[in-house]
This record gives C-alpha cells, sequence and structure tokens, in this order.
C-alpha cells in the first residue's frame, strides 16, 4: 500500500464523516423560524433614522408589514438553506466516488 491509497482512503473516511453530519444540519432552520415569528413583534421598535416604526405607521400596521415580509423571507431562507446542504452532499459524494474511481485504476493499472 503505498502513501496514495493511504491518504485517499483517510480522505474517503473523512469525507464520509462529514457525509453524515450534514443533514443534521438542515434542521438547525428552526432558529430561522423562530425568527421570523419573533421579529414582526419586536421590528417595530428599531430605531430608523426617522424614529421607531411603530411611531410612524402605528404598531398594528408596522406588525402586519413585517409580517408580511417574513411570510415571504423564511421559506425563501428555508429554500436556500436546503439547496446549499443538497448541493454539499452532491459534492461529497462526487469526491468520494472520483477517489474510489481514482483507487481502482491504480490499482488495475
Amino acid at each position: 500500500m503505498d502513501d496514495f491509497e493511504i491518504n485517499s482512503e483517510k480522505e474517503i473516511k473523512n469525507l464520509e464523516a462529514q457525509l453524515k453530519k450534514l443533514p443534521k444540519e438542515k434542521w438547525k432552520i428552526w432558529r430561522l423560524i423562530v425568527v421570523g415569528i419573533i421579529t414582526p413583534f419586536v421590528g417595530p421598535y428599531i430605531p430608523l433614522r426617522k424614529g421607531m416604526l411603530a411611531d410612524r405607521m402605528g404598531y398594528h400596521n408596522s406588525v402586519l408589514l413585517f409580517a408580511l415580509i417574513f411570510l415571504f423571507a423564511v421559506p425563501a431562507g428555508c429554500y436556500m438553506h436546503f439547496q446549499k446542504i443538497n448541493n454539499e452532499i452532491f459534492d461529497i459524494e462526487c469526491q468520494i466516488e472520483n477517489l474510489k474511481r481514482q483507487n481502482k485504476q491504480k490499482i488495475e493499472g
């Protein structure tokens, strides 16, 4: 067994460990959902240049505005996070497959 095979086996094990961790990161999305629920009620009190939004628009209207914004932002953020995780999973699987193919060619050749 030469250095290339040893290093590639270590790299394959490392990539497989990363691959096992990635699906668990999909459930870290709860933070975004919690922020999306809390922000419409707290957001109107964020200070802006011309005063708080609650003072300018009224609390109820500003809560509706923030809720409308987060109604679209939270699902878009969730979708982007899931796509990022899926792309990382695909990239790692491709790297593992390429390393296995190189090992096989090295052994045969």
